[in-house]
């Protein structure tokens, strides 16, 4: 492999990790400003990119002494450890003397399961007419086997816990929300109003009216994730992060075949991303060894040829893939119920069962790519192989006496000979046998 190929995909994920710590800009010296604002629009999954956009916007705001910040959700849910890592800016921004406003908005919008545990940590809450909020009850992960009822009953009342504790800290009826979580109870916006879920409800259809209504300046920006954020989204996918490791270690020993840099670069640069994205993500590392060790397996069936290698490579692939749905520890605790178990508020999506017979077939065709690698390769000519030379023409480059050796030029080279006739310097040869590194030549009737 070049060394640029290993300097390029260093700096790449020396980059891409300084991107992803965002700027905390200082706040001024004299606090936040009354009467100031600062908007952000999320739309999307509660995951790693959702995470860096919030506490990056947030940071912005105390930067430029925003007293009030205004969080325009649409969410379904995402993993625990970002919307922990969301709550946990939330409530720093309320620390530092801001006031954090969640607006469920426009129309039709929602805010499920991780997005319902964001709201209630706001100072408000406001929803449209025919939108939505609740459906909280996690998805636990790591459950011991034989432990599955009275293990998810803990987790379960664990984040019940935690939901009340935020409700009650913004006086809001925590009986209400702590049914999202233990039944996954979902209050569209006239109810949500009745049971003190949530602040108010706008009479209004729109983001923009919604903001009027908050008393926002028209003037005021909205602020959506950037290609950072979208960046961070897209690779902390554990299907996209699977997909482009898998990738690029195809390039890396297709390279083997078909030696060229950019291919090297490719490769190295689709599985550094892979493992930046996964190490967003949180994967364990034994997620990613395993994954490693499965891609090291199928490639070995290059030398071995029968199909054992790949298929325990696919197995320990597989395997490695499915621990990457082991999300890590939660990034907070709640102060009433401890810290929280490891948790996410979406399943395995049916895409991930997809990916896996799509590798499956994958991995068929790669073995059949292989072996054609393998059979290209030992048919290959070897480099000076003096057993290519047979039959070829050459010029003698020095007397020899039958029996003895002596210099000739065959094929711009110039090799050892021997002959049983006698042969002068500038007689044409050619190539009957060869014995180690010497030619036997015989002189070339006329």
């Amino acid at each position: 492999m070049k060394p640029l190929t290993f300097v390029l995909a260093a700096a790449l994920v020396l980059a891409l990790a300084f991107q992803a710590v965002p700027a905390h800009g200082q706040a001024p010296a004299g606090g936040c400003k009354a009467g100031t604002y600062y908007v952000a629009s999320l739309n999307a999954g509660i995951d790693p990119g959702a995470a860096d956009f919030l506490t990056s916007s947030i940071s912005n705001a105390e930067s430029v002494g925003a007293c009030n910040f205004v969080l325009v959700l649409v969410t379904d849910g995402g993993d625990g450890a970002s919307m922990q890592t969301m709550i946990t800016a939330i409530q720093g921004y309320q620390q530092w003397g801001g006031n954090f406003t969640t607006v469920v908005a426009p129309q039709g919008a929602y805010a499920f399961s991780a997005g319902s545990y964001i709201a209630e940590s706001s100072n408000q809450i406001f929803m449209e007419p025919g939108t939505t909020i609740g459906s909280a009850t996690p998805i636990v992960s790591g459950i011991p086997t034989g432990e599955t009822n009275s293990t998810m009953t803990k987790d379960i009342n664990a984040f019940a816990s935690y939901m009340s504790t935020l409700t009650a800290d913004h006086g809001r009826n925590q009986t209400a929300t702590s049914l999202m979580v233990t039944k996954g109870v979902s209050y569209p916006d006239q109810l949500a109003l009745k049971e003190d879920v949530v602040n108010g409800v706008i009479d209004s259809t729109t983001v923009q009216g919604a903001l009027a209504y908050l008393g926002v300046p028209a003037s005021t920006p909205v602020n959506t994730p950037g290609i950072r954020s979208t960046l961070i989204s897209v690779l902390s996918n554990p299907n996209v992060s699977s997909l482009l490791f898998l990738m690029g270690v195809f390039a890396v020993f297709a390279d083997i075949y078909h030696p060229t840099v950019i291919l090297s670069v490719v490769g190295v640069v689709m599985v550094a991303l892979a493992l930046f994205g996964l190490g967003v993500f949180g994967a364990s590392p034994l997620a990613i060894l395993l994954m490693v060790v499965g891609s090291a397996f199928i490639f070995l069936e290059i030398k071995t040829q029968h199909g054992i290698s790949a298929l325990i490579g696919v197995a320990v692939f597989v395997l490695g893939f499915f621990l990457l749905y082991q999300f890590p520890p939660a990034a907070a605790s709640s102060p009433a119920s401890g810290p929280l178990p490891p948790a996410t508020f979406s399943g395995i999506p049916d895409i991930a069962w997809g990916l896996m017979v799509g590798l499956g077939a994958a991995v068929v065709v790669a073995g059949l790519y292989l072996r054609s690698i393998r059979e290209a390769l030992r048919r290959r000519p070897k480099v000076n192989d003096p057993a290519a030379l047979v039959g070829r023409q050459g010029t003698m480059e020095s007397d020899l006496r039958a029996g003895g050796r002596g210099v000739a030029s065959v094929a711009s080279e110039e090799w050892s000979v021997t002959s049983s006739q006698d042969l002068r310097n500038g007689d044409p040869i050619t190539v009957k046998g060869v014995s180690g590194n010497t030619l036997t030549v015989e002189k070339l009737s006329t």
